[in-house]
């Protein structure tokens, strides 16, 4: 799909511009809000980064919470030693990380009936999650999506769209007939996930659904 490559070809200019000072920070500011997108794009990539390039990667993958992420930043770590605010900054992240999750274990099961606070207190959890591309509550955050009315999820989709994967197209593409932020989700996962029209998880999904991902497929 030419939508891939033109993510893959965007982070490898940014990557590019990581070694210009002048274009650094909003580089680094782009490739921020990408997330763990970025991470696959960024190991052949390594050995042409400046130290002040590969300084502002490491500053933004301290975010990004995923196994590949952590693997990179170690790399990174072995050429540019961290310094006590990056260890001392890296432990508050952790504990950011560890009460939200704590907060999410204190609230009940999602539920169709649940009260409205209830339905928003959850799902600012899991776009905070997913901000750091956490995919420690992905199972919550599905189950969520299955159960709660359309009109709660507004939260939810946008952590979906963050770190989705394919389950969650099924459950998105039945909501975003009411919010356009699973849409916008259903976008950001067909492109992670590599889905295409012959794809077999579009020929199993329910025939009243397939034209809502076919719809993501093309959306610019």
């Amino acid at each position: 799909m030419p939508i891939v490559a033109s993510r893959g070809a965007e982070i490898r200019r940014l990557l590019d511009d990581l070694t210009d000072p002048k274009r650094r920070a909003a580089a680094a500011l782009r490739l921020r809000a990408l997330g763990s997108r970025v991470v696959p794009h960024v190991a052949d990539d390594l050995g042409r980064l400046d130290p002040g390039a590969r300084r502002a990667l490491l500053d933004l993958l301290r975010d990004v919470k995923t196994e590949d992420a952590r693997a990179l930043r170690e790399r990174l770590l072995r050429a540019e030693p961290a310094t006590r605010e990056d260890q001392r900054r890296d432990s508050r992240d952790d504990g950011a990380e560890a009460k939200a999750l704590d907060s999410l274990r204190n609230l009940p099961p999602p539920r169709g009936d649940e009260r409205p606070t209830v339905s928003r207190e959850r799902g600012e959890v899991h776009l905070a999650l997913a901000r750091t591309g956490s995919r420690l509550a992905r199972k919550d955050l599905l189950v969520s999506l299955s159960t709660l009315e359309a009109k709660r999820t507004r939260l939810y989709c946008e952590a979906a769209g963050l770190i989705g994967d394919a389950a969650f197209v099924a459950p998105l593409a039945r909501i975003a007939r009411v919010r356009p932020e699973a849409m916008k989700a259903l976008a950001e996962i067909v492109v992670r996930e590599k889905i295409t029209i012959r794809s077999k998880l579009l020929r199993d999904l329910d025939e009243s659904l397939r034209p809502v991902v076919a719809q993501a497929l093309v959306r610019p």
